[in-house]
């Protein structure tokens, strides 16, 4: 985002809310903090927050940071479909096991 993106920005806050009023250094963080974020993405979580909250937004309140590509959707799938099969597996076993007497009592499964 530019700087006079992040104007923008600011300039929208102010002129929406008349009580917030940004110093030099508010100015200056926030060129900072906004250069490395997309300005329509911001504009628009911006525009949904003005429309719900009667307050100034903070920084963390609109920011939106680049998405970072990893496999982690992939490696949990990985995880689900091992965990189903490790319960099916123990599911199954756990049928053969027959309940020690004591524990008849207080289990869900029936003796076998």
């Amino acid at each position: 985002m530019t700087k006079e993106e992040v104007v923008k920005l600011l300039v929208l806050i102010e002129s929406v809310y008349s009580n917030c009023i940004f110093k030099d250094e508010t100015v200056q963080q926030w060129f900072q903090f906004c250069s490395e974020m997309d300005y329509e993405k911001v504009m628009a979580k911006l525009k949904n927050y003005i429309r719900k909250s009667p307050f100034p937004p903070t920084f963390a309140d609109i920011a939106v940071f680049p998405f970072e590509e990893n496999d982690f959707p992939e490696t949990l799938q990985e995880w689900m479909k091992k965990g189903r099969e490790r319960i099916e597996r123990d599911r199954n076993h756990a049928k053969r096991i027959p309940i020690p007497d004591w524990l008849v009592e207080y289990s869900t499964r029936k003796s076998v």
